[in-house]
């Protein structure tokens, strides 16, 4: 039975049985995985009592066949993210980076510069205010789709690879995975985006710049509105899966 030790952090957490939970973790050192946490909810267990959500700490556990649940064997807590609950903006932000996470990560791949992004992003959130929290979301989703080889360079189209205009509105096709010029517009690759050169700009803006930068950007409603239905295509176009907490960002 293969034992490992990791830094985890707990992204969703539901009841098994009147006493032991299934939790859907990020292991550094492993990648995504499920794990039965047994008699986590007695009060006495090897964990910090019963599990919550978002909740990063060091943990021991097994996994004897990847198609099956793993046993989560120790949890010692270090952070809750406390803010993350007690503000709607940074729960809403956290709700769907754990989306994104869980859709688009494959199970057992270690990515450990994804789990470092995740684990920032969640610490930014929780003190971030409403607005901010906006920003950083974005910026978490575009830094994730370029970490697992999705991410579009909105200064070219994806088809010819020849520049484009930033200072002028684009197309992005969600099917393609970036903008795309006129000639390059794709029959049957789903629908056509039009995004604003300020919706355009701020995405290449979020996808790098420097985290304190991206908490002093404010996101307009149309422009949030728009990265909000690319993003919400391009889920769909990669897992075949609707994002319920993008809406509320």
């Amino acid at each position: 039975m293969p034992v490992h030790k990791s830094t985890v952090l707990l992204l969703r957490c539901r009841d098994f049985s009147e006493t032991s939970q299934i939790v859907d973790l990020l292991a550094r050192d492993v990648g995504h995985l499920r794990c039965l946490a047994k008699g986590s909810k007695r009060g006495q267990n090897p964990f910090s009592g019963p599990l919550d959500r978002w909740t990063l700490g060091e943990a021991v556990f097994s996994v004897t066949d990847p198609n099956h649940l793993g046993t989560l064997m120790e949890l010692y807590e270090t952070e809750r993210f406390d803010g993350l609950r007690e503000k709607l903006p940074a729960f809403y932000g956290a709700s769907l980076a754990t989306e994104l996470v869980t859709a688009l990560v494959p199970d057992f791949d270690p990515q450990p510069d994804v789990f470092d992004l995740v684990v920032r992003t969640f610490s930014l959130l929780a003190e971030a205010d409403a607005d901010a929290g906006r920003a950083v979301t974005f910026a978490f989703a575009w830094r994730l789709l370029g970490l697992l080889g999705y991410g579009p360079h909105m200064g070219r189209c994806v088809g010819c690879n020849q520049p484009l205009d930033n200072t002028q509105a684009v197309d992005y096709s969600a099917g393609l995975g970036g903008p795309v010029c006129k000639p390059c517009r794709p029959e049957g690759k789903g629908k056509i985006h039009r995004l604003g050169a300020k919706s355009a700009q701020a995405m290449a803006f979020l996808a790098q710049a420097d985290w304190d930068e991206v908490r002093r950007v404010r996101l307009a409603e149309a422009t949030a509105g728009q990265m909000r239905d690319v993003l919400a295509a391009t889920v769909a176009e990669l897992a075949g899966k609707e994002l319920s907490a993008a809406r509320y960002v």
